[in-house]
């Protein structure tokens, strides 16, 4: 009997041992100073597989289409290595470059975030070009006011700015904006051939979300409140464990699923069908479901919102296939306060037929 059972031990020992397990150079790169008229700059993170069976990059991803990723697409056996290559087109962004790409594959339990800073030196150009975006009388070097990475304790203001190419003075202003978002125009109003900068500041605790949130906010031109103009403003919330005391991190909360991908099969076209997956806490404290996210209104949920130190609790994710055909691959992310898994992605696939 006890031979029995250090076979088992054993066998489930390599079992657990026998994973891939994505390690990169780095996670960081810094462009320096590029110039703007260089086009595109790129950069590989180089990844090698130190796990026991073939890694699999299943997706790399980006919050800005600005930034495109390229990766190795073939299983990279044990020992070998792969690359993430992002590229960032600088031409008609000067300014700082912070951007974060998303890497999931199977050899984390967790998306690897990799990072991008730098700085791009303005070309000189006509103020319709440097100002592209036309909003009533003025014109703006952006409409999306970017917060790349933030922790859920910041505050953190970015600048867009504004320029009159005339005749008259413009106001400007912006109204009902949401508590976690304040404005600062300085100058409020701007002649012709001036400009103004506008100061986003972004208040992460107030907001009080997780993961990458969307606003949109008002601006009012010569208090004319008739006609408003939108503003995108978004954000990549994150908890900052870093603030953990060694007794909080010792008596963490610590997810796991009964499985990461969910085979659906074939779904009739306008079916709706519903999938449970069943969520453990094995850590020591509560576990909280900070956010269910996908990218998809095909996908609803039915989640717990915490999960008592050694329970369980079933979330049932249910799939409406209206108006879908073909082959259906999707994700859903639950981002929790277990700081060794702060996002866990579950992959829906089926296979809708007409």
């Amino acid at each position: 009997m006890k031979l029995n059972l250090t076979i088992l031990t054993l066998l489930m020992a390599l079992s657990l041992s026998a994973q891939p397990k994505i390690a990169f150079d780095n996670t960081q790169h810094d462009f320096g100073k590029v110039n703007e008229g260089d086009g595109t700059v790129s950069y590989d993170f180089t990844f090698k597989n130190t796990g026991t069976t073939p890694l699999i990059v299943q997706n790399v991803s980006s919050t800005c289409g600005c930034t495109t990723p390229e990766w190795t697409k073939q299983p990279v056996r044990a020992g070998e290595t792969g690359f993430i290559r992002v590229s960032y087109n600088v031409k008609g962004r000067p300014g700082a470059i912070d951007k974060t790409i998303t890497v999931h594959s199977n050899g984390s339990a967790t998306p690897v975030s990799l990072r991008i800073i730098g700085e791009v030196n303005p070309v000189d150009r006509h103020p319709t070009e440097a100002y592209r975006y036309p909003v009533g009388a003025i014109r703006l070097d952006d409409m999306h006011v970017a917060f790349s990475r933030m922790y859920s304790h910041e505050k953190s203001t970015l600048v867009v700015t504004a320029y009159n190419p005339g005749p008259d003075a413009v106001k400007i202003s912006f109204d009902n904006l949401p508590p976690h978002i304040q404005t600062d125009v300085k100058p409020a109003t701007i002649k012709q051939g001036e400009k103004a900068q506008i100061r986003v500041t972004y208040d992460a605790a107030r907001k009080n979300e997780w993961g990458f949130v969307i606003d949109q906010i008002s601006m009012i031109l010569n208090d004319n409140k008739a006609k408003d103009y939108k503003l995108t403003v978004t954000a990549e919330i994150k908890e900052d464990f870093s603030r953990w005391t060694a007794a909080q991190l010792q008596n963490a909360p610590a997810i796991s699923v009964d499985q990461q991908v969910i085979e659906g099969g074939k779904i009739q076209q306008g079916e709706k069908k519903s999938y449970q997956i069943k969520l453990t806490n094995s850590g020591k404290s509560k576990l909280l479901i900070r956010k269910l996210d996908t990218g998809s209104s095909l996908i609803t949920f039915d989640a717990p919102k915490e999960i008592n130190a050694g329970a369980s609790a079933n979330l049932t994710i249910t799939f409406d296939s209206a108006g879908q055909n073909g082959e259906q691959n999707k994700s859903i992310t639950i981002i929790t306060n277990d700081p060794k898994n702060t996002q866990v992605i579950i992959r829906l696939k089926a296979d809708v037929t007409g």
